[in-house]
Order: C-alpha cells, then sequence, then structure tokens
C-alpha cells in the first residue's frame, strides 16, 4: 500500500513552515504563511513567540506576528507594511537574499 496520495493531500493542505530559533531573550519561531490573494499565492513572512500574557487556559499558548525585516533590501518596505496593518489591510513582505526559507 502505497502513502502517496495521503502525502499528496498533506501537501495540498499546507499553508506555511516555521523554523526554531534561540537568541539571548530566548526561542521563537520564524518561517512563512501563504495566503490566497485575489487567485494568487502569496508569502508572507512571520515570527512566532510564546505568549507571555497567557493568563488563563483560554489563552493561545504563541502569538503570531508579521515579519518585519531588519536588513538594507527591505528597510523601504517596512512603513507600508506597518501603514496596511493599521488600515487592516495584508501586505505581502519581500524575502531577503539571504533567506534560509526554501522557494516552493
Amino acid at each position: 500500500m502505497s502513502n502517496t496520495p495521503k502525502q499528496s493531500d498533506w501537501k495540498q493542505r499546507e499553508v506555511g513552515a516555521l523554523w526554531k530559533k534561540k537568541n539571548d531573550k530566548g526561542s521563537y519561531c520564524t518561517g512563512y504563511l501563504i495566503t490566497d490573494e485575489l487567485g494568487k499565492k502569496v508569502k508572507q513572512r512571520v515570527v512566532m513567540f510564546s505568549n507571555k500574557d497567557k493568563n488563563n487556559e483560554k489563552s493561545p499558548d504563541f502569538v503570531i506576528y508579521l515579519s518585519l525585516e531588519q536588513n538594507t533590501e527591505t528597510t523601504a518596505a517596512a512603513p507600508k507594511v506597518a501603514a496596511a496593518k493599521m488600515i487592516g489591510k495584508k501586505a505581502p513582505l519581500p524575502v531577503a537574499a539571504d533567506d534560509e526559507i526554501p522557494e516552493m
């Protein structure tokens, strides 16, 4: 019995990926989510942190944010992303040249 149909089903349902990272402040995850913007798939970079404000069992364990890149290629895009967040619209973030995330 082959696992191919099940594997392709999982691939079709995939909406993103996260990688574990560590720094002086603790552990977190970085990655991307794929959204559908008017029929076009858009890869949005995200960062996920532990919810430090968790005060009961119904509070989420993790919180995901749109990633704001800190290199020169994406600095110009940051104000546009912040403006889009303020008016409730999504804005895709550019992917840096040294990005560790594999292309689809």
